[in-house]
């Protein structure tokens, strides 16, 4: 196969691989909500009485390893099943 046609298939394993970066290269699994971490006052205006921890968990899609594994597989089976293509139109 053509240097140009093997770099078409890379596509999908590329742009998997920078949404994974852009999502902040996660070695866990997907995530479908984020939590955000927000120190309140006890009692409004004296923080020097103490503070507590408040969660707020929003909804977001963040991406884990799995993103950038299914671009490399979608990108192999692409080459797999053209290159197999190919060998049956020569053959």
């Amino acid at each position: 196969m053509k240097p140009k046609i093997l770099c078409l298939f890379l596509i999908p394993f590329v742009v998997s691989l920078g949404i994974w970066v852009k999502d902040g290269v996660r070695f866990g699994f997907w995530l479908t909500s984020v939590e955000e971490k927000k120190e309140i006052p006890i009692i409004d205006g004296m923080p020097e009485l103490g503070t507590q921890t408040q969660i707020v968990w929003q909804d977001k899609f963040v991406s884990g390893v799995e993103t950038p594994l299914i671009g490399l597989l979608l990108s192999i089976s692409l080459v797999v099943f053209f290159y197999i293509r190919k060998q049956r139109m020569l053959g």
